[in-house]
Order: C-alpha cells, then structure tokens, then sequence
C-alpha cells in the first residue's frame, strides 16, 4: 500500500501541557478491541485505575468515564496524561496514540492528515505557505490487493482524484479571488454531479461564470447550527450570543475589508477541507455533498468571524486559527453534528 502525507504531518509536535485545547477534556474516547483487552489483563501499577474507569456509552462502546468537569481521569494537574507517564505509549488506545493524525485509507493507498480540531495542527495546516500537495511517503509490505476485491470502481477513483487536483489548483490560485474560485467551483462541481448521474454526457471543465448561485440555504443552514449539541462551552457562548444578536450584512461587509489579509489561511483551509472529503464521494458518488459542505464550514466560519470583529473590533489570525480550530472540533469531529449538516443540504437540495 502508498501512503501520501504532508510535511506539517511529519513534523508535528503534540504541546502537551501547553496545549490552549487539549483532546484530554470534553471528548468521549472509544476503546479499540485490542487495547480493551491490554487493559483487562494489565498488572502495572495503574491497572485498576484503568480498569475502574471503564464503562460502556449508549453504543455499548467501551470509553474512559470522564470525570464531572468533562476531563479525562487520566489528565492529571500538570495537564499531562498518567498512561503514558506510567507507560509511555503502550497503554493508550488507538486514538489517543494517533490523534490528531488522521489516516484515509482506501485499500490500495492511504492519505495522512492533521485534525484541525488540534489547535497546533490547524496552526500548522492554515499558516503553511507551501503549495498544498501531498507527498509520497513509503510504501507497506501490505499485500496487493486484486482489482476485482475492491470496494470501488479504479476508474471512478481515478475520476475524484483528477478532479481533486482541478479544483486544489483553482483554489490555490492566487490571481483569481476566492469569492469567484470558489464559485467558479461550485459550478464545476454542479455539472460535474450532472453528469455522474448521467444527466449530460459532457465531462465538465473549469470555467468563469459571471453568475453567483445561491449555494447555501442559508436560512437552514443558521437554524441548523442553533440547534447543535456542543462540547466547548466558550464555542456554545458564542453561537448562543449570535442567535440573540444575529450578524447583518454589514457585518459580513466589515469582516471582508479585513479578511484579505487572512486569504492564505482560507484557501489553506479550503484546501484541506476538500482534500480531507473529497474522496469519500466514493462511496456515495455525491460530490456536489462535499462540496457544499465546505461551502458550509466557510458560512458559518465567517459569521462567527464577523460576530467577533463586531463585538471587540479587534480579529487577527489567531482568532481565525481558534474559530477554524473549534469548528472543527464541533462539527467536522461530531458524527451527529456532522450527520445534522449532511440532512440539511440534502433536504433543502430537493426542494
């Protein structure tokens, strides 16, 4: 198998204590097999504290009981985790152990990510300045798996990777605002959903297109994010303060003028958005989902964007990093949440 990556990937350094966000507070960690068992046989000192914390969510899924404050109980007072203090990383679980890595496997090769719900890995993915490109990483001894044993098409595979590439180009280009590339994508992803479904028999290609269509359903999309569960409290404040005191156009207007010089970190994040879901069009061939999504992320981003700059004068790119990071962390890392946004733009797409 091919493993591809990026350079802010292999260079990435958890801040442990230091961290402004750490995964250790507020997340439900599901168990992996392997190591529930590690677990039920370890005789280390710390075996049954481990033991006495486990328990079983609404899935019948084995997790950690948080503690009252939402912490983990082996996030200790210096803000470092007691497993790997005790035992390095032998007893953790897989997800504690990659995260915030996050490995895209399908089958004949593998695509390695940051999480952006990391505050340092959406640091790293919105400041990098180099072209935002995957680079071969090595190769496994994993045996090749026949054509006929895949779960998907090559040829449609092969169809999202070219048309990933097509659309990173446009959104990376800088001599084409990201307001117009990004709706000059959108239209390229609208023809190219046609004709996946067999309505044109035209492959689609990159054009200009003086209109601006109407991508957002925006009223549903603001309830929607109203009625979210959230996990971070300052996250909750404020959607909370932006449904008492909604955000105008002037608004948007005001936080545009100063935007400009976040334009890097939007494409970055544009960038890693499709990167990151583009491909999982291959299991239910809607690209044009995908898409909207990011169109989404980049909504409801601006609106918090524009909220806080109203309310403090004041946003630079740290607030853009900790707005783009906690987005993450609600919606891009909350399957319900995620699964709320998805019905959304499907039901009003029908409309």
């Amino acid at each position: 198998m091919l493993h591809y990556t990026f350079p802010y990937v292999e260079d990435f350094q958890c801040l442990a204590g230091a961290c402004p966000d750490s995964c250790c507070k507020g997340w439900e960690v599901v168990i992996d097999e392997p190591t529930l068992q590690t677990y039920r046989q370890c005789s280390n000192p710390i075996g049954d504290r481990i033991r006495n914390a486990l328990t079983q969510n609404n899935d019948q899924e084995w997790i950690f009981q948080n503690q009252r404050n939402g912490n983990c109980p082996f996030w200790n007072a210096q803000k470092l985790c007691d497993l790997q203090l005790q035992a390095d990383d032998t007893l953790l679980c897989d997800t504690c152990r990659i995260f915030p890595r996050i490995p895209q496997n399908y089958t004949i090769f593998t695509e390695h990510v940051l999480s952006l719900a990391c505050p340092e890995a959406a640091k790293r993915v919105l400041m990098q300045k180099e072209p935002f490109q995957a680079i071969f990483s090595y190769q496994d001894d994993s045996p090749t798996v026949p054509e006929t044993e895949l779960p998907y098409s090559l040829e449609w595979m092969a169809c999202l990777r070219e048309t990933r590439i097509i659309l990173l180009q446009l959104l990376q280009d800088t001599s084409i605002p990201l307001a117009d590339a990004l709706c000059y994508g959108l239209y390229y992803v609208q023809q190219l959903q046609d004709w996946i479904e067999e309505k044109t028999d035209t492959f689609p290609q990159i054009q200009s297109t003086a209109a601006k269509p109407d991508f957002l359903y925006r009223e549903a999309i603001l309830h929607m994010y109203n009625n979210m569960e959230w996990m971070t409290p300052e996250w909750a404040d404020w959607i909370q303060q932006i449904h008492l005191h909604p955000v105008t156009q002037t608004d948007l207007q005001a936080f545009q003028v100063i935007a400009d010089d976040l334009l890097p970190a939007f494409r970055n994040f544009c960038s890693y958005y499709l990167y990151l879901y583009w491909l999982q069009a291959i299991d239910h061939g809607n690209v044009l989902l995908q898409y909207q999504k990011l169109l989404a992320a980049l909504y409801e981003i601006a609106i918090i964007s524009a909220w806080k700059l109203r309310e403090t004068n004041f946003y630079t790119l740290s607030d853009c990093i900790q707005i783009v990071q906690l987005y993450a962390k609600e919606v891009m890392h909350d399957a319900e949440n995620l699964e709320k946004l998805e019905i959304t733009l499907v039901e009003n797409g029908q409309q």
